[in-house]
């Protein structure tokens, strides 16, 4: 699965909340910031994850960088209305418009975004071991991401990990270290081909 996943199931006995105070301070608090990232994608039926890492850089979501560094060199940025993935060994960019239905699909572009969050997934939220823990169960029981689960920092209000299960059984979780602020300008989120690059419109 080449396309960002993001986020993962499991279930708390607490109560519904109409405004996840927590959740919206990390999508403020996430702003201007830079941080490493772990990726684990385990297939339905296996145990071993498919590991790799990088370092992403988030503008006021859903703006973000995610530069992946190991094993493979790739990269995907999303400006808030279109995506670009690329990777420089295939000289190929993948280039896709941000529907809603798509942003219901990568859970990190309707984090930012309480009224679209809203509609698509039913929010709980509470204190777990230190951290808070907010989980989005989906509203569309036909939906491609089940059962989110975001762990965030009360004291920076930082998502320190971020998990899902798909629908076809795959689990995907991405875990957070090293939170540093940096410059973030618009055109950072946005991505120019370099020459002899094929550009495939996904749209």
């Amino acid at each position: 699965m080449r396309i960002l996943s993001f986020v993962a199931a499991a279930v708390f006995a607490t109560t519904l909340t109409a405004a996840p105070l927590e959740l919206d301070r990390a999508a403020t608090a996430m702003s201007g910031m830079e941080a490493g990232f772990t990726h684990r994608f385990t297939a339905k039926g296996f145990k071993t994850a498919q590991v790799e890492s990088g370092s992403v850089v988030f503008g006021a979501l859903p703006m973000m960088r995610w530069s992946y560094a190991r094993p493979e060199e790739k990269l995907f940025v999303f400006d808030g209305t279109s995506s670009w993935f690329y990777v420089p060994a295939d000289k190929q960019v993948t280039v896709g418009r941000l529907t809603e239905a798509r942003r219901r699909e990568l859970p990190f572009l309707v984090l930012g975004d309480a009224a679209a969050r809203d509609r698509a997934f039913a929010v709980r939220e509470q204190s777990r071991g230190g951290s808070v823990v907010t989980t989005l169960q989906p509203r569309d029981a036909n939906a491609l991401v089940r059962s989110v689960t975001v762990t965030i920092a009360p004291s920076t209000h930082l998502i320190s990990r971020i998990e899902y299960t798909d629908r076809e059984g795959n689990q995907t979780s991405f875990d957070f270290s090293g939170y540093h602020r940096r410059a973030a300008p618009a055109e950072l989120f946005r991505f120019d081909p370099p020459a002899g690059v094929q550009v495939i419109r996904a749209d």
